[in-house]
């Protein structure tokens, strides 16, 4: 007994360490709250190409809560109709334990996660293990707190995907040592290596089913990813920008209480004798005693009304002089450090610490009467209209955060609710300690302020919902605190369905007629705008190639990738199947005017690059002649720098934290460079 109990409680400790030690490194990136969403995601990965499963790998190693892993492999499956097949009443099955026999590769293998497949079963049975199986039992392997899962279809193309993802939102697989099985998941989609037919009909199941998707790609020695956001927008609350102005309101009127008291507790910097004290006093406070002294000494005319703004610098002239001012109320700067951080920090004196534009935008597309429709929408009303895009529960209460903050601004003339935090300086305990409690006060005054008007707003949404239950509830404290911290920083970001764009490139294609049913226009007011920004942003793009190559522009590269989509649409299988010289020619020329018409449609055919370098038929036949070198050709090295990029996007989609990017992705192999477009 003695022995088993010591047993146990090395496997609690185990648990511990992997939920307190294991991620360390990882939470100083994302903290707690992205762990916990992490956790709390399921990852559905279709396809288990080497570019698909070294994308999942990345998410599998820091804690994601779950995979399912989807595959086509009719060998598995059997070959019946995938029309006979409920996907509503999804069953993914448990990963299957990993052995020996998966660990052996061939040495021609271009994806390391998913081995042959064995002659047998252990039973002895002649059914081989699927594409999907393998690959999810070798990924699970890499983190036991990942429940891994996995399903085989007849044909990728032809599953129901509304239904699919509808089945995994309302009941997300679990295993027996799943205890968080029954709380919903996120569910973010991964589509690896898929043609149109599969990529189209998924974009539109996630643009209806508010689903962030991830197309990622890899084709000989370039590739792509592509992010769809889920509707209507990516809300980005912790944006984590490189360079975080210190939020200490030096330029605001009045000064609130607690900033005015340490001000005033401190001498006369040009009375203070001592020089050890001298040189200990904050920069803030000398900064704010500077420009006391800069407003006296400059020419302008005074305010009679004390309650106005004063004067602070403005023009390049005052602001030098500012500085200089500075400089010489130091006994000795080269011997005190706190004068030389309020010269280098001087600039927050006249910066304006209001909200920003960029803010603005993102507040403006919160509007209080569609947020109160939204957040009291009867569930029958939501099933009823199964082709508009649902807002997702953390896009309501990012609304719900966003229009308490609207009305903050209207009360406090623009300025967001103090973050609470000081920069390191120099200056005595005494007076630091001081500095520090004054901003936190009234941190936590305007978290206060903030949180009375959520909850205003949320009993105005009770008393129009007529009985009926909210969408959206009560933030909790560290919500509301990290809201505000980062209300300066809030970012949106809103992509075209990939199934909309794909249309327009290319309306002559055989697959998008085949699928116009089913691929209506998007529920998107602000599409035709994105649209237009887009092209003008592509056009802008031409102008700035690769500096050693411009052939080695990734712009070019991705036209040549899409005119092979192009070709396969026409023809169900990618350029260079055959490996005749003529039928490879044959094939480049077709390419070739593929990419012209992609071009065409992209309305980059009247930019001097493209003319030069794809346009000219010498150097456009080049690059269609490298693709159909590849023949879908997958590279595992190529399909590992790409399932990198695509993974560190997925986790910010997942957390909500750092800003990604917008929208489309492409790596050049051949030249190692890369860049990011929206075509």
């Amino acid at each position: 007994k003695q022995i088993n109990n010591a047993r146990v409680t090395t496997k609690l400790d185990q648990i511990r360490m992997a939920t307190t030690d294991k991620y360390d490194r990882q939470l100083r990136l994302w903290g707690a709250s992205g762990q916990r969403a992490l956790g709390n995601t399921l990852v559905v990965l279709v396809g288990s190409s080497a570019c698909g499963t070294e994308t999942l790998k990345n998410l599998v190693l820091p804690g994601v809560g779950s995979i399912l892993v989807v595959d086509d492999d009719d060998a598995a499956v059997g070959n019946g109709s995938s029309n006979d097949v409920d996907y509503s009443g999804l069953k993914a099955q448990a990963s299957p334990v990993s052995s020996d026999s998966m660990l052996r590769f061939p040495s021609h293998s271009s994806n390391f996660f998913l081995p042959p497949p064995p002659s047998g079963q252990d039973d002895g049975s002649a059914t081989p293990m699927s594409n999907a199986a393998r690959a999810c039992a070798l990924l699970s392997e890499l983190n036991p707190d990942v429940h891994g899962h996995h399903r085989t279809v007849p044909s990728l193309e032809g599953v129901d995907y509304a239904s699919f993802l509808q089945a995994l939102m309302d009941d997300p697989p679990s295993s027996d040592s799943d205890a968080a099985a029954s709380t919903p998941r996120k569910v973010i989609v991964i589509a690896a290596d898929q043609p149109s037919s599969v990529n189209l009909p998924l974009s539109r199941a996630c643009h209806v089913l508010s689903a962030p998707l991830l197309v990622v790609r890899s084709y000989g020695l370039l590739g792509s990813v592509r992010i769809q956001t889920a509707p209507p927008y990516h809300a980005i609350i912790e944006a984590k920008p490189a360079h975080r102005i210190p939020d200490l309101r030096l330029s605001a009127w009045p000064l609130f209480e607690g900033l005015k008291s340490v001000a005033s507790s401190v001498d006369n910097l040009d009375e203070i004798e001592d020089t050890k004290d001298h040189s200990h006093v904050p920069f803030v406070v000398v900064l704010l005693q500077a420009l006391d002294k800069w407003r006296r000494t400059v020419s302008a005319p005074s305010n009679p009304d004390p309650a106005a703004r004063p004067r602070y610098p403005e023009s390049f002239a005052e602001k030098q002089d500012f500085r200089k001012l500075v400089r010489d109320m130091a006994k000795n700067i080269s011997n005190e450090v706190n004068f030389e951080e309020a010269v280098r920090e001087a600039h927050l004196v006249w910066a304006d610490g209001r909200i920003s534009d960029d803010v603005k935008l993102v507040l403006e597309r919160v509007d209080e009467e569609s947020f109160v429709s939204a957040a009291i929408q009867s569930d029958m009303e939501v099933e009823g209209e199964s082709s508009r895009p649902r807002i997702p529960p953390n896009i309501l209460q990012f609304q719900l955060l966003a229009l308490a903050l609207k009305r903050f601004l209207k009360q406090n003339d623009d300025y967001p609710p103090l973050e609470g935090t000081i920069p390191d300086m120099t200056s005595d305990t005494a007076r630091y300690v001081a500095l520090q409690e004054a901003y936190q006060r009234q941190a936590e005054k305007d978290r206060s302020a903030v949180t009375d008007i959520v909850k205003s707003l949320l009993e105005e949404c009770e008393q129009k919902s007529n009985g009926c239950n909210l969408h959206v509830t009560m933030p909790s404290d560290d919500e509301i605190l990290t809201f505000c911290k980062n209300a300066r920083y809030l970012r949106i970001l809103e992509t075209r369905p990939l199934y909309a764009e794909y249309k327009l490139q290319d309306l002559a294609s055989p697959v998008v007629s085949d699928l116009s049913k089913t691929l209506s226009p998007p529920d998107m007011p602000n599409f035709d705008a994105i649209q237009s920004d887009a092209r003008e942003d592509l056009i802008m793009a031409t102008m700035d190639p690769y500096e050693t190559d411009p052939v080695q522009t990734p712009m070019l590269w991705w036209i040549a990738l899409r005119a092979c989509d192009a070709f396969y649409d026409r023809h169900q299988h990618y350029p260079g199947k055959h490996d005749q010289e003529l039928a490879l020619e044959a094939d480049a020329n077709e390419v070739y005017k593929c990419m012209v018409q992609i071009a065409t449609s992209l309305g980059l055919t009247e930019t001097d690059f493209i003319k030069e370098h794809l346009l000219d038929q010498a150097k456009g036949k080049d690059l269609a002649r490298e693709v159909v070198r590849y023949d879908e050709a997958e590279i595992h090295n190529i399909a590992a720098v790409v399932g990198g990029v695509a993974s560190q996007e997925a986790v910010k989609l997942i957390t909500g934290q750092y800003v990604s990017f917008d929208d489309t992705y492409v790596y050049n192999g051949i030249a190692s460079t890369a860049g990011v477009y929206r075509f």
